[in-house]
């Protein structure tokens, strides 16, 4: 980390990470159990190097639970974990706070993690940090709960890593020490797990969502937090439209009595429908698996390029890398307009059956 002081305002970025193979972190099929409480199941995710990932969710729902597996802190109960060969992860967790030693001082907890030949200050990172002074010299076993999760935070940011995860990490941070740790983290060029509820923080550092909730598989988002609670909220909106819509079975009116269509008319109906299937909801279901195969090619193509990129004559080839991975982000950019376009099919599809039902 570079101390870089200007106008009494510190600010520090990170160093260039080690270096990093495509694959940073995978789950398969994992899941966590604690006794009778399943926290997830059946989870699959691949995070990839450079991805920054915002995780959120409400209390209990797993977001610590995913934290800790990703970095193997935790292994999962069953399904398969595994971290990229070149991934070094730097894990801020709350309870880290409380495995610090009590007898050293602040600046001793903090210069013993030290690499050698670091040019950085120990005392001018912990400044950035509201450890002002004389401060840097308390015991650990004296400080409040929030002190000891600054001077863990510290720590973690002193420690060479290309794969950062941060559980809450401005929980005990001024506005000041906020915009320090968020320039950053902007600018720094690793991977980037964190979890936080602060959106005015996050959404200029992330790209992705993750949202975790009980009872329900994790699902990610391709957007900072605005987009996440935007698209969220239009699906709620859409959902509560579709339920209102639907007739209550329990409020179901009774058929109305009125003339039986003769044989003719019936028939005529029974054609239009067949029409209107045949010239609508045909094509749709046709466009709709030619999409769900293209959804299937487009995985098939980011897993064969992901087994590309981590062969040691690719990571090694400049050009034949980038080559790679702008191949793996186009793949990537197609299957974002391919998952929206089969959700609109479905929901098209959906309504015309219902509509020719009635």
């Amino acid at each position: 980390i570079e101390i870089d002081a200007e106008d009494a305002v510190m600010s520090f970025r990170f160093p260039d990470p080690p270096a990093s193979t495509h694959l940073v972190g995978k789950l398969e099929k994992a899941a966590q159990q604690y006794g009778d409480l399943i926290v997830f199941r059946d989870l699959d995710l691949e995070i990839t190097r450079g991805e920054k990932i915002a995780i959120v969710g409400p209390n209990g729902a797993g977001k610590s639970t995913f934290c800790r597996m990703i970095t193997g802190e935790e292994q999962p109960s069953s399904g398969h974990h595994e971290l990229g060969p070149k991934s070094k992860p730097s894990f801020f967790n709350q309870n880290h706070a409380d495995e610090l030693d009590p007898d050293l001082t602040v600046l001793e907890t903090v210069e013993q993690i030290q690499t050698r030949g670091s040019k950085m200050s120990a005392r001018d990172v912990l400044g950035c940090f509201l450890f002002k002074g004389d401060d840097v010299f308390k015991k650990v076993g004296v400080l409040s709960g929030g002190e000891r999760s600054r001077v863990a935070l510290v720590r973690m940011l002193v420690r060479p890593a290309n794969f950062l995860i941060l559980d809450e990490p401005t929980n005990h941070l001024d506005m000041q020490s906020q915009d320090i740790l968020q320039k950053a983290l902007i600018d720094y060029p690793g991977t980037l797990l964190i979890v936080s509820h602060n959106r005015n923080f996050l959404d200029n550092i992330v790209q992705k969502t993750m949202e975790f909730r009980p009872n329900e598989d994790p699902r990610m988002f391709a957007g900072n937090l605005t987009y996440y609670l935007d698209k969220t909220e239009e699906d709620e909106k859409a959902a509560k439209g579709r339920t209102s819509s639907a007739p209550s079975q329990s409020a179901k009116p009774a058929a109305a009595k009125g003339p039986q269509l003769s044989s003719k008319e019936r028939r005529k109906k029974e054609a239009a429908i067949r029409e209107k299937r045949n010239k609508v909801l045909k094509p749709l279901q046709n466009e709709f698996e030619s999409v769900e195969k293209q959804i299937a090619d487009l995985e098939g193509a980011q897993t064969t390029i992901s087994a590309h990129l981590e062969k040691p004559e690719i990571s090694g080839d400049t050009e034949e890398l980038r080559k790679a991975t702008n191949a793996y982000e186009q793949a990537s950019k197609k299957l974002e307009m391919a998952y929206s376009k089969w959700e609109t099919l479905s929901d098209q599809i959906e309504k015309l059956q219902a509509e020719l039902a009635n």
